[in-house]
């Protein structure tokens, strides 16, 4: 027998079972247990993410390299340097 967490859930099987043949009540129940999974899941997340905001730090600005291209001793084969700037 399914065992659900959450009263809302609890009522919606306990209704189901009552208005609905049994083996699509149990068919139903297993896909509202599979739903009541995902929603507490998801009510877990939002609450970590929601409570972790205000200490998250912005994310860093990366500049772009720059880039230099001059030719060489070979023709059509260029000297090409891509330099990083870091901040520290």
């Amino acid at each position: 027998m399914i065992q659900f967490r959450l009263n809302e859930f609890k009522a919606i099987a306990k209704w189901l079972d009552k208005k609905l043949p049994g083996p699509l009540a149990f068919f139903l129940n297993g896909w509202l247990y599979g739903l009541e999974t995902s929603y507490i899941a998801a009510k877990a997340s939002a609450a970590v993410e929601k409570g972790i905001a205000p200490y998250i730090p912005p994310d860093p600005v990366v500049e772009p390299p720059s880039y230099h291209s001059e030719p060489s001793e070979v023709e059509g084969l260029d000297i090409i340097q891509l330099t990083h700037t870091y901040d520290d």
